[in-house]
């Protein structure tokens, strides 16, 4: 009996892949960024003289004051009368014994363009008691909401006595 072997050749080919291995290397970088909040003011809230007794009675309302405001967080707007001084004038008492207090003064946000103010809201009736007035989203100014304008009223009465009053109004800004 024959056998017969058949003999199988294999070729193996190798194929050579040339690998270029990317060098890659890590840096970590550690960035603190704080929170900014700022705002620049404009206008000054000069209120006119108190001349009439209508004057005296309704109050007067102050120029218009402007704040931009520039933050990288919400923000709200406190305010507060934190001093009040009185002077007294030719014609009145000597020295003041009945000066205007802080809840004669009241404050309002401007309605647009018209630079009225539907309603003012008084400060309180004792100095230094902060009252929110405004919040806000953060931006620069071109955003709706961090331009506003204030306005201030002054209603004396008719039972402070007569003088000349420097109104100390400080408001401050913070990240909420």
């Amino acid at each position: 009996m024959k056998i017969t072997i058949k003999k199988f050749t294999i070729t193996l080919s190798f194929i050579m892949l040339t690998v270029v291995f990317a060098s890659a290397q890590v840096q970590n970088l550690s960035v603190a960024i704080s929170s900014s909040v700022n705002t620049a003011v404009t206008g000054t809230p000069t209120v006119g003289a108190f001349a009439t007794q209508a004057d005296i009675e309704t109050g007067l309302i102050s120029d218009p004051v402007t704040f931009a405001v520039k933050s990288n967080r919400l923000w709200k707007v406190n305010t507060a009368v934190t001093s009040i001084t009185g002077t007294a004038i030719t014609g009145g008492p000597v020295t003041i014994a009945f000066p205007l207090p802080p809840q004669n003064i009241a404050w309002g946000t401007v309605n647009g363009n018209a630079q009225t103010v539907s309603s003012f809201t008084a400060f309180g009736s004792l100095v230094n008691t902060a009252t929110e007035i405004k919040t806000g989203p953060r931006g620069a100014p071109a955003v709706i909401g961090n331009e506003f304008t204030l306005r201030y009223k002054i209603i004396p009465g008719f039972l402070v006595d007569p003088g000349t009053y420097a109104v100390v109004v400080t408001h401050t800004i913070s990240a909420q």
